[in-house]
């Protein structure tokens, strides 16, 4: 089973026909999945998405559907056929709404509309033709914003901008602006020694030239509901996680103006212990960006990544002397605070001795340890947390930590880690 990771939610750019196409196939809930979405958006997702044309598909108002789409239904796999539950969740740009919908923040059915409605103001802003981005590979980002402030200074009216809309890496970076302050900026970049390559948009994505986009959108996230998170999603704006649901509106809003970090993603990532990710979506674009950063990334997209993410799942958790031994030691150092001698006799000293003792009996015959154990020790710890008092919080990030250090799935028969995520990380 793969243990403590994060999943990764890709953006726009990431479509291409025939996407999900097969997945259907060998997969029940991701035809249900498509076929949702064609009846909440009352259109032929489906076809556009396994048949194209690509002009049609790359839409931004047809691609946004189609890559929220295909990313929750590799998620129905992941998660109902799989059984896996990620650590924390992040997306990259359109991504980010994707991955709210996978941690039960937004439903299917509003995030369909959401993204639908976003790509058409995002596509009434590239109409305008104004606009224009590209990738920039080499130099560190203070360099390329450096450079982009010297050229957007150079206009005191404020009608040649260009802005870092993208921190990838720390080697890649995308600009974003007027399209004459893009090229300016972009053939200073190239003496610079910068590999640079246009991309095929006309608008200026996550800039402050989408300004006016962003102030619809927001209207339009006024009249959604957001549910509590099953687990954490980090911010690609800011690269630290939602603290609650009020936060969710005016980040959405903010990705249409404000520069992506995924730089920050990942370092956070990193800085949780976390080490490695499931990509879950069209393509491999995130699976290639965290490889500089040393984080093992298995692509959904992939076959062989979906070949051992299924196999792996079949794996039942391997249980050991070491897990009951820690479950003795926690029982030992949870402070008292019931001095009610028979009670604590019942609660603390019963149980533990007979942990204890299946702990010796199993040593002495070198019988496997079986669920049936770890059950027992689990209900021992149980009944030593209510008997000595110990406060839902410290019981939490106990059991955390002990699911966490033995890499397993789940604890049987504790209901904890069925919680809602309630805005800490552990």
């Amino acid at each position: 089973m793969l243990n403590k990771h994060a999943i990764w939610l890709p953006g726009q750019g990431s479509q291409r026909v025939g996407m999900g196409k097969a997945l259907s196939v060998r997969h029940a809930v991701v035809k249900r999945t498509v076929e949702e979405a064609n009846d909440v958006l009352g259109m032929r997702l489906d076809s556009l998405m396994f048949e194209g044309p690509m002009t049609e598909l790359t839409r931004t108002d047809n691609a946004q559907p189609a890559i929220l789409t295909l990313g929750v239904a590799m998620y129905r796999v992941y998660s109902q056929e799989w059984g896996y539950l990620p650590a924390m969740a992040a997306g990259h740009s359109l991504g980010e709404i994707t991955a709210l919908t996978c941690a039960g923040a937004l439903t299917f059915t509003d995030a369909l509309k959401l993204v639908r409605r976003r790509g058409e103001l995002m596509q009434a802003a590239a109409a305008t033709g104004i606009g224009a981005m590209t990738a920039v590979n080499g130099p560190s980002y203070d360099v390329v914003a450096k450079v982009c402030l010297e050229t957007s200074a150079g206009c005191a009216d404020g009608s040649r901008m260009v802005v870092v809309s993208n921190i990838n890496s720390e080697r890649q970076t995308v600009i974003s602006g007027h399209k004459e302050a893009v090229d300016e900026a972009s053939e200073k970049l190239s003496a610079h020694g910068a590999e640079v390559i246009s991309l095929q948009v006309s608008a200026p994505f996550h800039s402050p030239l989408m300004a006016p986009a962003a102030a619809q959108f927001s209207e339009v996230l006024s009249r959604v509901s957001f549910g509590e998170m099953e687990f954490p999603v980090v911010s690609s704006l800011t690269g630290l996680p939602y603290g609650n649901t009020s936060e969710i509106m005016g980040m959405l809003a903010r990705g249409l103006t404000d520069p992506v970090n995924w730089q920050a993603v990942l370092a956070f990532q990193k800085s949780m212990g976390v080490a490695s990710a499931v990509e879950l979506g069209p393509g491999n674009v995130l699976k290639r960006l965290g490889q500089p950063y040393g984080i093992r990334v298995f692509a959904f997209d992939d076959k062989e990544d979906e070949a051992y993410l299924g196999a792996a799942s079949r794996q039942t958790d391997a249980y050991s002397i070491e897990l009951l031994n820690r479950c003795l030691a926690i029982a030992t150092c949870v402070r008292n605070r019931n001095w009610n001698a028979a009670e604590y006799e019942q609660g603390v000293v019963s149980p533990y001795r007979s942990v204890q003792q299946l702990v010796d009996r199993l040593r002495e015959t070198e019988e496997e340890v079986a669920e049936v154990h770890v059950r027992q020790a689990l209900a021992m710890l149980e009944s030593v947390f209510l008997t000595k008092g110990t406060s839902p919080e410290e019981q939490e990030r106990r059991l955390t930590r002990l699911q966490d250090e033995f890499g397993m799935r789940s604890l049987p028969g504790v209901s904890h880690a069925d919680r809602p995520y309630a805005g800490s990380l552990l």
